[in-house]
């Protein structure tokens, strides 16, 4: 199965020569769960610089990672990736959404974002699963998180399966063909704790030690990736 990573930002300056980019955690936490007999390969797309795919059909799925820009902000490249993603769902293309990707796309089809009063989210949180015809959930699902922004408002047909008090719309699907989730299965511990001490004096304490502290717990993201992974599979046949 080949996926196309629609990467939506740079890494900050200091933590490329580590991770490279946010499409590459991406692939190498699917390389890393995937226990299919047929490999996975990847083919990155910039969208920032422009960078599309020139057919639906490139890829079996495709995924649009995180960023530091707001899917309400104004920026020439939000407008066209909202235009190929309406493009995907007509033609019911298999979309991830993680973190902004969860919120172009959902602003993309109908729904609502936007700064959220309550502060940020960091730290690895543990949220309520929904009943879901399509997935046999545990009643929590635990995963890093690290956003101020949120879905307010869901794409009218877009069925819940995350949530809590502080993020109520955490992850849904829409159809049999994208899922979208606020947090971030591919983020490890260490990158998480280096992207708290940068962005510190935004989050303020106590949130900060907080969420450092959280870090020390397992997380759910490989039952997530594998899940993804399935739900992209499912809708190919």
């Amino acid at each position: 199965m080949q996926i196309g990573l629609l990467e939506t930002d740079v890494l900050y300056d200091e933590f490329i020569d580590e991770y490279g980019s946010y499409g590459l955690m991406f692939e190498k936490y699917f390389t890393h769960i995937n226990n299919k007999s047929k490999p996975l390969t990847f083919r990155y797309y910039h969208v920032q610089q422009g960078e599309f795919p020139e057919s639906l059909t490139e890829c079996d799925a495709y995924i649009i990672t995180g960023s530091k820009a707001g899917a309400y902000e104004d920026h020439a490249w939000i407008p066209p990736l909202s235009a190929w993603i309406v493009k995907a769902h007509q033609a019911q293309v298999s979309l991830l959404g993680v973190c902004f990707g969860h919120q172009i796309i959902t602003q993309a089809l109908g729904g609502k974002v936007e700064q959220s009063h309550k502060g940020w989210g960091v730290g690895v949180r543990s949220l309520t699963t929904s009943a879901h015809t399509q997935f046999k959930l545990p009643s929590t699902l635990d995963l890093i998180y690290s956003h101020k922004d949120q879905v307010i408002e869901q794409p009218a047909t877009a069925v819940n399966f995350l949530h809590d008090d502080f993020c109520p719309n955490a992850a849904y699907t829409l159809g049999k063909h994208i899922i979208s989730f606020q947090g971030h299965p591919e983020f490890s511990a260490q990158y998480s704790r280096r992207l708290l001490d940068m962005r510190s004096a935004s989050i303020g304490e106590p949130t900060c030690s907080i969420a450092r502290s959280s870090l020390q717990q397992a997380t759910d993201s490989e039952f997530v990736g594998r899940l993804i992974l399935d739900f992209f599979v499912n809708n190919l046949k």
